[in-house]
């Protein structure tokens, strides 16, 4: 039985330096079997590349199937496989393919070099043959995605960089905004939408926008008690999901330089929103923000612009001002009327009332603009009365 099985190690031993002699010829049966998939982006993993690798990777597995000890190089050539495949953009599932195409070669190779008689040595071995290329393929997976996760790491550190850069509060400069846009992947001169939610809303809105985030299709980041996310105009709209959250929206900004200077202009704009307000576009808000800044320049202006309203009943300050909001939003006394359901007659009066109470013709537009930023200022007692 000893003597049967050392004439078949001998056999195997033989057969194996076989398979080692023919290895040319071998690796242009896997080149040929894997140009045949088609799996592998030529431009990402030059020719030369896959031949090298394939006659480095068939050697190394040829002298572990005869029990010879690796060399170094063989040693890691696993690991340098799977970081060089992982840098170079190479699918896993592709990758994982293309090793295990090795035990189909070299068995069929194998096969053809027993020929006749030799089937119960080849029976004997098919277990070794697959256990060494599958630990093989182990190897190279593991190290290909340890390489993918640290190049992840690498890469979400390197976007947080430049997004710091961008939102860092300085306007930064012409070639900072082209080494900015070439680190994310966009256009400079591109037309970008940007939203900002308060800082304290930025978990609702990381998980509104998880997957655009993840994909790298949107990019966000803090500016003071700002966060501002942006993206590339088109597509889905970059507020879908934030619509319940109180913020400001920007789109169509012109160029990347615009973002930077939108971010910055993020933290008054959320400073006016009005209490209870969710998504509002520029159009919108600009009467709050107004309010805002009059409130702060000129202490008591809006509240005496308003104080001819106190004498009122609630009744009669809310069918007021409610018929100068629709007013304001409509331009027409006649939509106006249509709106409210009354004569336009009762339109008119209540105009009238509110002129003289406040000074304010809203139907001379200069006048108007300024009734729009009484009401943004007092927006919550309106709220209330109407």
């Amino acid at each position: 039985m000893v003597a049967a099985d050392g004439a078949a190690s001998e056999q195997w031993q033989r057969l194996v330096d076989r398979l080692d002699a023919q290895m040319d010829a071998i690796v242009d049966d896997f080149m040929a079997e894997l140009g045949e998939r088609g799996r592998y982006d030529r431009d990402a993993v030059g020719e030369q590349d896959l031949r090298d690798t394939a006659a480095d990777t068939l050697r190394m597995l040829v002298a572990r199937l005869g029990g010879r000890a690796p060399t170094h190089e063989e040693a890691v050539l696993a690991t340098s496989l799977g970081v060089r495949r992982a840098r170079q953009g190479v699918p896993l599932d592709a990758l994982l393919e293309a090793v295990r195409l090795d035990f189909r070669v070299l068995w069929r190779w194998l096969t053809r070099l027993a020929g006749e008689g030799q089937d119960a040595v080849l029976v004997a071995q098919v277990e070794r043959v697959l256990t060494v290329v599958e630990g093989y393929v182990d190897e190279v997976q593991q190290s290909f995605l340890l390489e993918r996760a640290a190049m992840q790491r690498d890469a979400r550190l390197a976007t947080e960089r430049h997004l710091a850069r961008l939102l860092s509060g300085d306007a930064p400069g012409a070639a900072a905004v082209e080494a900015i846009a070439q680190g994310l992947g966009v256009d400079p001169q591109a037309r970008f939408d940007l939203v900002a939610v308060p800082v304290d809303r930025i978990e609702a809105a990381q998980r509104a926008l998880a997957a655009r985030l993840a994909a790298g299709s949107a990019f966000a980041g803090a500016l003071g008690d700002a966060y501002c996310v942006f993206q590339v105009q088109g597509g889905h709209a970059l507020d879908a999901g934030l619509e319940g959250l109180p913020g400001v929206r920007l789109p169509g900004l012109r160029g990347l330089s615009a973002v930077a200077l939108a971010a910055r202009s993020a933290l008054p704009l959320l400073a006016a929103l009005p209490d209870g307000s969710g998504m509002l576009d520029l159009e919108e808000l600009w009467p709050h923000v107004a309010a805002h800044r009059l409130a702060a320049l000129v202490p008591g202006f809006l509240q005496d612009r308003a104080s001819g309203l106190d004498a009122l009943t609630d009744y009669q300050r809310g069918a007021i001002l409610s018929t100068v909001r629709a007013y304001l939003a409509t331009g027409s006394v006649h939509a106006t009327a249509g709106r409210l359901f009354c004569h336009r007659n009762t339109v008119l009066n209540r105009l009238a009332a509110f002129r003289d109470r406040t000074e304010l013709d809203v139907q001379v537009p200069v006048q108007a603009s300024l009734a729009q930023v009484l009401l943004a200022a007092h927006g919550d007692a309106v709220a209330r009365a109407v």
